[in-house]
């Protein structure tokens, strides 16, 4: 079929598509996006009768994004955070939950404790500091104090959240009668003979299992929980790689060769023309030897004279000309203790003045012999390093702010004054230097090697191109064999996917297979560095499945089923020695086995629940029926049994057991409620 015949064939998808773009020159983006299902007021979930808009939920995202909360997950995150609150907060009421101020202050500046606050902030000293010291510098100014609440939010959130879970741990309990059974159950043991014929050993070609014989089963087992069928997606997808051409990288090196020229020519400074080169304020670069000892091209930094240029070269994915600024030496690191004398506005030139005298009152003190620490704990208000007189561990550069490090770094150790930054004044000691370590100083332009627009569209080109060609999933496969395109099929793909095989960042893909019907080809879809062009090979609802769906399982069962029927009936006569022999096998034995742990060595990965209860249960000597198990087909003839020794209590038993309890039952409880609630999300 012709190009032209297949535009033809998907010309109302075109009219369509031209249509929206028409609008979009008459109505506001929003509306227009509103229209088609996919704008800013759209729902994309509801729980417990509560929908959960498109809006609240981008705007909570973007605000933990603005926070420093990062990763994958951060949207899962926020989802569940923003469900659980509705299905919850009435419970929180009614319990009398809250976080008072005191607490708050406490969790952030004391020694209240908060799993989520030891995960997201305090994982290690360091960090703790680190936070500390934030949490206190963010009240200094209005965009401080409106991150310092934002922050709050999120944290007392979390903390009610976790009171909550306390709660329902603390009312899990385990008494001394279920500590008993599971003693009993670990410790009571049987010894067994047994003649065992494995699934595995069977050949195929000893039974005949028909279409009927598997539909049959199907009809049979098809409510079964293990063959419940979820809502999902079955997508083939083809990858059309859009990277740079060599023609672009040349262009990028030509481009920094030109710049190279200009650069030792112009009568700007290197930092006034890096700046405007890199469209972004001037930062230059410091490197110790070891930090480019690997490098060939880096590593002449510190065989070069200032003023000399070194590039452009290719490092990772960008091009780089570094033009050497100067050599220096100094501490490796440095450690301190100072006082903080916070500003209400650092800005405000009278109220720094009157800090810097209170710091050199302060200053008089400790010449007069004073204790630091002793007036670190009363002075300073810095909460990161209040509680240890003032003093910070070794720090590199890059950790404090600039003037703060400049004075570490630069003065001698003792050296004692006090320094303006953006928290206010500190009185800072220098106590200790490391050794001292060579450093160059450069200043650096740097082109990421990026696809040029000529080859962006040349790309989208091709994969629409496919994309119209390929209007089966034959002709899908087909076109990409044909192209060389890679090509990936993920199945059983959940609404609420954010990465799929080959894919980290599906979102849009799964949104798009979600909203088409089966059988359509998507238009190109720009991920990970592709554009990816997809077939929604099927739809997946909840419920029953399709034969279709389960066929292959459903035959493996059948056929598992129908091996352990035929060897049932030969081996229900005579006694264990003559039924193993006449399956091939011999009598095994099976010692020490308890009822807590059923599974049988060299018999198959699997448990034996009912063949171990079985063997408990028989006289020993006797020879039980078939027992067709989870491995194979047993016979059993018990041997002996062993009780467990007496005790008086069983708490070791009950701790173990309310343990393993408390440590799911929160998620297990938060799953239901949020089942019974109706949860629905349609992120995607």
């Amino acid at each position: 079929m012709s190009m032209i015949e297949q535009i033809r064939n998907r010309q109302g998808l075109l009219i369509v598509m031209i249509g929206i773009g028409m609008l979009g020159f008459l109505v506001p983006y929003d509306a227009v996006m509103a229209l088609v299902g996919q704008g800013t007021n759209r729902d994309v979930g509801e729980v417990d009768g509560v929908a959960i808009t498109a809006v609240e939920y981008q705007q909570e995202l973007q605000e933990r994004r603005r926070l420093g909360f990062s990763g994958d997950q951060l949207g899962d995150e926020v989802w569940n955070d923003l469900t659980s609150n509705i299905v919850l907060r009435d419970g929180f009421e009614s319990l009398g939950l809250e976080v008072c101020d005191e607490e708050f202050q406490e969790m952030l500046f004391g020694s209240g404790y908060s799993p989520y606050m030891n995960r997201a902030f305090y994982s290690n000293a360091e960090n703790k500091a680190f936070w500390q010291q934030n949490f206190g510098a963010m009240l200094s100014t209005p965009q401080g104090k409106s991150d310092f609440m934002s922050y709050k939010r999120l944290i007392v959130s979390k903390r009610l959240r976790e009171k909550f879970d306390n709660l329902v741990s603390a009312g899990v309990y385990t008494n001394a009668l279920e500590g008993k059974y599971d003693y009993v159950a670990a410790n009571r043991k049987v010894n067994f003979n047994y003649a065992f014929k494995s699934y595995n050993d069977i050949d195929e070609s000893e039974i005949s299992v028909s279409d009927a014989d598997v539909k049959t089963y199907f009809r049979a087992h098809k409510g079964d929980d293990e063959y419940e069928q979820k809502t999902g997606r079955t997508i083939t997808f083809a990858r059309i790689p859009l990277s740079a051409s060599a023609e672009d990288a040349q262009a990028i090196e030509s481009d920094l060769n030109e710049l190279k020229g200009l650069w030792q020519s112009s009568a700007l400074s290197d930092s006034d023309f890096v700046a405007t080169a890199n469209e972004k304020p001037f930062s230059s670069i410091v490197l110790k030897a070891s930090d480019v000892e690997t490098d060939l091209n880096e590593a002449t930094f510190f065989d070069s004279n200032r003023g000399d240029f070194v590039g452009p070269y290719l490092k990772k994915q960008s091009y780089k000309l570094a033009r050497v600024m100067d050599f220096f030496s100094e501490p490796d690191s440095a450690s301190c203790r100072h006082i903080l004398l916070k500003a209400s506005n650092p800005q405000d030139a009278s109220e720094m003045d009157a800090l810097m005298a209170r710091a050199d009152s302060l200053k008089r003190a400790l010449r007069r012999g004073a204790s630091f620490e002793d007036l670190a704990e009363e002075f300073s208000e810095d909460p990161g390093s209040k509680s240890t007189g003032g003093f910070y561990d070794f720090f590199t550069r890059g950790r404090m702010v600039k003037p703060f490090e400049d004075f570490c770094f630069e003065n001698k150790p003792g050296s004692i004054a006090a320094v303006k930054t953006q928290f206010g004044v500190h009185l800072i000691e220098v106590m200790e230097h490391t050794d001292a370590v060579e450093l160059v100083r450069v200043a650096m332009i740097e082109r990421l090697i990026q696809p040029s627009p000529e080859t962006a569209r040349n790309s989208y080109s091709e994969a629409s191109e496919f994309a119209i060609a390929a209007n089966s999933r034959e002709a899908f496969m087909s076109s990409s064999s044909e192209a060389g395109y890679a090509t990936n099929t993920a199945d059983k793909v959940l609404r609420k996917a954010t990465s799929l095989s080959g894919l980290r960042n599906a979102t849009e893909l799964v949104s798009w297979a979600y909203n088409a019907e089966e059988g359509e080809v998507s238009n190109p879809i720009l991920i990970d560095k592709n554009y990816v062009v997809a077939h929604l090979d099927r739809i997946t609802e909840q419920g029953v499945p399709d034969f279709e769906t389960v066929e292959q399982q459903m035959r493996t069962a059948a056929t598992i089923e129908a091996k352990g029927e035929m060897y049932a009936a030969m081996m229900g006569q005579g006694s264990l020695e003559e039924i193993a022999t006449a399956i091939g096998s011999s009598v095994k034995a099976a010692s020490n086995i308890a009822l807590k742990f059923p599974t049988i060595s060299a018999a198959g990965a699997k448990p034996e629940p009912e063949v171990v209860g079985r063997a408990f249960a028989i006289a020993n000597g006797d020879v039980s029926m078939p027992i067709i198990g989870e491995n194979g087909i047993w016979v059993i003839a018990p041997t002996s049994s062993t009780e467990p020794a007496e005790k008086n209590d069983f708490l070791s038993e009950q701790t173990s057991l309310l343990a393993r309890a408390r440590g799911a039952v929160t998620q297990r409880i938060s799953n239901a409620m949020l089942d019974a609630a109706d949860l629905t999300d349609n992120r995607n």
